[in-house]
């Protein structure tokens, strides 16, 4: 009996050592699932950032095309009231000295510099409280591209540091 455990023993270390290499050389389910995440985190940031860049090519064709981007309804009030005001200062420069027109004229154009400045205090207003000013969708596509790429890149953050706890166990 002792013999057989003299050459028994050792053979059943070796394959308990043996065993224990092998199971430490495969990763586990937990690493495994970890490097698929981050895997498929990073092709999802690749294509977030190819979705910027053709956002970007089209916001930047757009405004050269002069597409209007879109505009707050206080933006567009200041907008319509400077291009009143210069229309009214066109009209005085063609009114007749001392005419009745031109002193109508005058009279219209304090007022519509009145209006200007009420709507820019109101524009103000609305920007210091928080309220957003209408965007393009172009503009809003970028920024979201924008949002995904920073979620992304938090996201494979966080799965290194998964991975990295995973490996440690």
């Amino acid at each position: 009996m002792k013999s057989i455990s003299k050459v028994c023993l050792p053979a059943v270390v070796a394959a308990f050592a043996f065993a224990a290499v092998t199971a430490m050389a495969q990763p586990s389910p937990a690493t495994k699932e970890d490097k698929a995440q981050m895997k498929s985190d990073k092709v999802e940031l690749q294509v977030d950032k190819k979705e910027l860049k053709t956002d970007k090519a089209k916001l930047k064709a757009d405004k050269a095309e002069g597409k209007m981007a879109a505009e707050s309804k206080d933006a567009e009030k200041v907008s319509k009231d400077k291009q009143s005001i210069k229309g009214e200062k066109k009209d005085i420069a063609a009114d007749k000295p001392g005419s009745l027109q031109k002193k109508s004229d005058k009279a219209a154009l304090k007022q519509d510099k009145k209006q200007l400045k009420a709507d820019k205090a109101k524009l103000k207003a609305d920007k210091a409280s928080g309220k957003m000013a209408a965007e393009s969708k172009d503009a809003e596509k970028v920024d979201q591209d924008r949002q995904n790429i920073k979620g992304e890149k938090k996201d494979i953050a966080a799965d290194k540091a998964n991975l990295k706890a995973d490996q440690k166990k």
